[in-house]
């Protein structure tokens, strides 16, 4: 399967730290275009910065302050990547939120603004970053659109209601758009990581699962960067992407 993505113009939310900045360095690698969205102006030109060193064509990296959450600014996202390199192959929409703050909180004890913020960002987030890059796929005929959801968007957790409910919505979400735009040869994929480890788990606190069995936000990207390259009459629905916690290696008895 060719991974080559050559003159391939890819937008990546959330694209400062995390699965979102692993995929910016594996698309640009293998010779893609990206456009770096973030809301985080010193994490993304850091990003930015980082990448640009490692990559034969700097011009290849483009990076835009934006907020997921603002209409406008995702129009204007889709706007001036269309100004910059005339077209638009891909959307990963990984920007995404655990919680308000490092603390754990009931249902009970969850204010309605933590609730909105949470869901705003990763579900109407995700809602409106499609939404922005649909009219230019659909006129190229082409399209693939990844949107990162969790395990957590088909099984719930205690004390995390908020970003479960936004999780489960990515997938119902993702579902209906794509069906409404496989007739356009735009593709909408979903994938459901389960324990990565990115910054995301700081919100953790003392809970935090970092020393636990993670994966590497870069085999995320590995699994993003399959999707996205599949033939054009395939493609992978919800796909859980776990650690292998693997056999615990043998030793030989010493009397065998």
């Amino acid at each position: 399967m060719n991974k080559n993505l050559t003159d391939k113009v890819t937008i990546i939310t959330g694209a400062s730290s995390g699965i979102g900045k692993a995929c910016a360095n594996l698309l640009v690698n293998q010779g893609g275009k990206v456009v770096l969205v973030d809301i985080n102006r010193v994490r993304l030109n850091e990003t930015s910065e980082e990448i640009q060193k490692n990559v034969d064509n700097p011009a290849n990296i483009f990076s835009l302050e934006l907020n997921v959450c603002k209409e406008a600014d995702m129009q204007e996202m889709a706007k001036q990547t269309l100004a910059k390199f005339g077209r638009i192959d891909c959307l990963i929409a990984s920007a995404g939120i655990l919680r308000i703050g490092n603390n754990l909180r009931t249902v009970t004890d969850t204010p309605l603004s933590e609730w909105e913020a949470i869901v705003q960002t990763n579900l109407t987030g995700t809602f409106l970053s499609n939404q922005a890059v649909l009219p230019a796929m659909s006129a190229q005929k082409e399209g693939d659109i990844v949107n990162i959801s969790s395990v957590s968007g088909r099984q719930g957790r205690a004390f995390d209601a908020a970003y479960c409910a936004s999780k489960f919505g990515i997938i119902g979400f993702s579902e209906s758009l794509a069906e409404e735009v496989s007739a356009y040869g735009i593709r909408v994929q979903t994938i459901l990581p389960d324990a990565v480890d990115t910054p995301l788990w700081d919100q953790n606190g003392p809970q935090s699962m970092r020393a636990t069995v993670a994966l590497p936000p870069e085999r995320v990207a590995q699994l993003i960067l399959h999707l996205i390259t599949l033939p054009r009459d395939a493609f992978m629905l919800n796909t859980v992407i776990a650690p292998f916690k693997g056999r615990k290696k043998r030793t030989k008895d010493k009397n065998s």
